[in-house]
């Protein structure tokens, strides 16, 4: 069955824009924004470990690579697992290692500038780190995978506080992932594991839960979500990983829709590799259906750009980013026949 384009619910519409990707961005696992049009994105399969500074426009087309962090800093990332990034009120980049277990913090421009932490399990180390998000006071807060936490820590390292255990009640975590603040400071974390999303104060007193211990398909429903992002509207949406889409819900923590993805138009890099390749230009034409390519595979990281109104989804198995416009105030038009 084709996607639909525009898929709207209880007065909000998401209306497919545009996809970036391809091979410039393979093993794309995570993004953030920087300023203007500034995209910083972490790339990690096979020997395409690296981060990468991109432009991406409003319009299709509009997008290039500008910085390779990896030819910034040669041999940097050789033996590393660039996991999620995010972006300091001071423009750093800060980047959590899963493979060396530390956050790497780089400028805008990609120079390295230090390490913080170590592996370990005494507060400031970590054990596989990935989501990583910043408060408005220029603290972050870190999901420390395999420690089955979160820390607080100030943009220095410094540890300020840690919430979490390895677990399945209320404010227990089974591999944290992705995660994010709300506009009051809330923290929401994508318990991976546990297939659920837990919500926490800034101080990380449990306050609610999305979804359920035992994972499933149905509306409200996850199967090992990979990350979360609130828009400034208070619209909450989850990286639903395994079940392929992203789903919504409104400030009150109600279901209002899901997305299964809609690039019906290949990316600007993905159309010269395949005008560049016969072959795989001859095969693409081959198949019965294209629906399949239009859809989610394995979905490991959402953002809403509120400067633009934007929301974009890392689509992972398929090296891009799709890109949704948020339409406010959405009415279905109504025809006579």
């Amino acid at each position: 069955m084709s996607p639909s384009l525009t898929t709207s619910a209880a007065g909000r519409a998401y209306d497919f824009s545009h996809v970036v990707g391809g091979r410039q961005i393979t093993g794309v696992v995570n993004m953030a924004f920087g300023e203007n049009d500034d995209v910083y994105v972490t790339k990690k399969a096979l020997a395409f470990f690296d981060v990468e500074l991109l432009k991406i426009g409003t319009e299709p087309g509009d997008e290039e690579v500008v910085t390779s962090f990896k030819e910034v800093n040669p041999g940097f990332f050789d033996e590393s697992w660039p996991s999620c990034v995010a972006v300091a009120p001071n423009k750093d980049v800060y980047v959590t290692d899963e493979l060396r277990h530390f956050i790497s913090v780089f400028d805008r421009d990609g120079k390295f500038i230090r390490n913080i932490g170590e592996h370990g399990n005494q507060p400031g180390n970590f054990d596989r780190p990935s989501g990583i998000v910043f408060a408005d006071d220029g603290s972050l807060y870190v999901s420390d995978t395999k420690n089955h936490r979160i820390q607080h820590l100030t943009a220095t390292g410094e540890h300020l506080n840690s919430f979490g255990t390895q677990g399945s009640i209320e404010g227990e975590f089974q591999s944290p992932w992705g995660i994010s603040l709300d506009a009051r400071g809330n923290v929401f974390v994508a318990d991976h594991a546990n297939n659920r999303i837990q919500k926490f104060d800034s101080k990380g007193t449990f306050i609610s839960t999305l979804g359920s211990l035992e994972s499933g398909s149905g509306a409200g429903k996850f199967d090992h979500p990979s990350d979360v992002a609130v828009d400034p509207d208070g619209d909450i949406y989850v990286c639903d990983w395994a079940n392929n889409r992203v789903q919504m819900f409104d400030e009150s923590e109600e279901y209002v829709l899901q997305m299964g993805g809609s690039a019906v138009e290949l990316s600007k890099w993905q159309k010269r590799y395949i005008q560049g390749n016969p072959d795989v230009y001859k095969a693409r034409r081959r198949v019965d259906t294209l629906d399949p390519e239009t859809g989610f595979a394995l979905p490991t990281g959402v953002e809403f750009d509120s400067r633009t109104k934007r929301l974009f989804v890392v689509d992972s198995q398929r090296w891009r980013i799709q890109i949704f416009n948020k339409l406010e105030d959405y009415a279905e038009p109504q025809f006579n026949i």
